[in-house]
């Protein structure tokens, strides 16, 4: 119960208000009184009451004197003042003091009672604000680990300018504002005797590797004036990101650099898997960790395709820019041709790049190795997108073995334009072959079967375990249409057989064949009878 400390200096209003109030009703209790002002004081050091309700005129100390002084002892002790009509202007002055409850003599039992319950109310709700406040602090140290990854990857995943990076949010984080950042990419591979594992053996493998890497971290970066963090970016990839107060290059590099030879090195040691590490370029400031982020990304790519490199610097891949630049129209042609099945003309954008490739005499084979995993990428990723239930004719991790026994440049070019040519000849036969046309009849029996039902395209890809752009592409190509024109007037042809019946109107027959809205149902039927609906009823 919460206590109370009585003040005035006549007797029996302390005992009217001792015996009348409900202290009780109130879980309230009377700590003690007193009979002036000094001696309030006292008793309220002595026994610290929750609030104080005391007169005004008293002997010795008053009651707007009183409320000074507790005002001083306790900023926020809730008083009461109880005053004659007379000393009201007198009580205001206790206003000053942060009085905010005045009661006039004489008052009611029931208007003390009201006061006192609004005051133990927000005494309460003061209390589970306090509490709360308790709990937020104590859980902080816990949500700031968690906080500050989610900063970090919207870093790398949202381009901010440098003014959007709210230095409020960095003191709350407890991040520095630093001079130079840089990123580096870690990826832990999954080597083919791997493959038979239980994913669960999989993923304690990773859970292995991100111990051991923020242990690394968190242990060099007490050592160094950085400060930084570890992101569990993917189920083979984390991200290292590394902020500096300084402005000096090299020596953010440096760290960088030593940190992915450690990393990768006690990952290959203690668990026995590989792992590739990139690393980006130092930047100026959060807002361009990103950049350093993709430069990184490109570098462990590059690390992956050299074999040799466990951690490649971005520095060494950004000399093969201008090879990539100089093939960027011809693969970009070539990924066109690829998406839009133009089988022809896909075949004709390899010839043109095996023939460039042969012409490199004087390139380096490391050169051409990312040409052609670039080529093989794009292969890889329109198959997946074609048949997503079906292996294709190369695994990328196959490719890449493989590529990686290619000494001799011509050997390498002459290796992927067998590849090319014959994996272009299997997609085409995928596209066109009997099992194209299998689909597409199924595709048919679906709308026959369903026809008056809402019909999902995506739906009917999903039951036959082939991706829907692939689905699309092989209907228009074996029936000349798209999918809602063939849907329409099957409909539509339905939709004329029931109205010639006589035994239906108008909107029922559209219901019947799927369409819920009688003016779409025109709508449709009209664009492909080139007539009304009304013009087939037989009555």
């Amino acid at each position: 119960m919460r206590t109370i400390l009585l003040v005035d200096d006549e007797a029996h209003i302390l005992q009217g208000l001792s015996q009348h109030v409900g202290w009780s009703k109130l879980k309230l209790k009377i700590a003690g009184t007193a009979m002036d002002g000094r001696q309030a004081f006292e008793r309220y050091k002595e026994l610290k009451p929750d609030l104080v309700m005391t007169d005004v005129y008293m002997p010795g100390m008053n009651g707007v004197e009183l409320a000074q002084a507790l005002r001083q002892e306790n900023p926020s002790l809730p008083i009461i003042i109880l005053s004659g009509f007379d000393e009201f202007e007198n009580a205001r002055q206790a206003m000053r003091w942060g009085v905010s409850h005045f009661l006039l003599k004489p008052a009611s039992v029931s208007e003390i009672e009201s006061v006192l319950d609004e005051i133990l109310q927000e005494l309460e709700h003061t209390e589970q604000k306090r509490r709360l406040d308790e709990h937020y602090k104590r859980e902080i140290d816990r949500m700031l680990p968690y906080l500050r990854e989610k900063f970090f990857y919207e870093l790398l995943t949202t381009r901010y300018l440098a003014h959007e990076i709210n230095e409020e949010r960095l003191d709350y984080l407890e991040l520095p504002s630093p001079r130079r950042t840089a990123a580096v990419s870690l990826r832990i591979t999954r080597p083919a005797f791997l493959t038979r594992l239980e994913e669960r053996d999989w993923q304690l493998l990773r859970f292995g590797a991100d111990n051991m890497i923020r242990e690394l971290v968190e242990d060099e970066l007490k050592l160094s004036s950085f400060r930084g963090g570890v992101l569990d970016y993917s189920d083979n990839l984390f991200v290292l990101l590394l902020l500096s107060p300084h402005s000096e290059e090299e020596e953010l590099y440096r760290f960088c650099e030593r940190l992915g030879r450690m990393a990768t090195e006690r990952i290959r040691t203690l668990l026995k898997i590989e792992a590739l590490a990139g690393i980006g370029s130092v930047k100026s400031g959060l807002h361009e960790l990103i950049d350093s982020y993709l430069e990184s990304r490109k570098a462990l790519d590059t690390a992956e395709y050299q074999g040799s490199c466990q951690v490649y610097p971005y520095r060494e891949s950004a000399r093969l820019d201008t090879t990539f630049d100089s093939y960027a129209p011809l693969l970009k042609q070539w990924n066109e041709a690829l998406a839009g099945k133009l089988a022809e003309q896909a075949k004709a954008q390899w010839a043109q790049i095996h023939e460039r490739l042969g012409g490199e005499a004087s390139g380096s084979l490391a050169d051409v190795q990312t040409i052609c995993v670039g080529v093989f990428s794009s292969l890889m990723m329109v198959w997946h997108d074609d048949h997503p239930q079906q292996p294709p004719p190369l695994t990328m991790s196959r490719f890449l073995q493989e590529i990686q026994q290619r000494y001799a440049l011509k050997d390498l070019i002459g290796w992927m334009h067998e590849l090319v040519s014959e994996w272009l000849q299997i997609s085409q036969q995928e596209l066109s072959g009997r099992r194209g046309n299998r689909l597409v009849e199924s595709v048919k029996q679906h709308v026959e079967q369903y026809y008056g039902e809402d019909i999902s395209f995506a739906a009917i890809a999903k039951e036959l375990y082939v991706h829907p752009k692939y689905l699309s592409q092989l209907f228009k190509r074996v029936t000349g249409q798209n999918f809602v024109q063939y849907l329409n007037q099957y409909r539509i042809q339905k939709a004329i057989s029931y109205l010639q019946s006589g035994q239906h109107m108008v909107y029922e027959v559209g219901e019947m064949v799927g369409y819920k809205n009688a003016a779409y149902f025109s709508q449709v039927f009209k664009m492909v009878t080139g007539k009304s609906p009304s013009d087939f009823f037989r009555a």
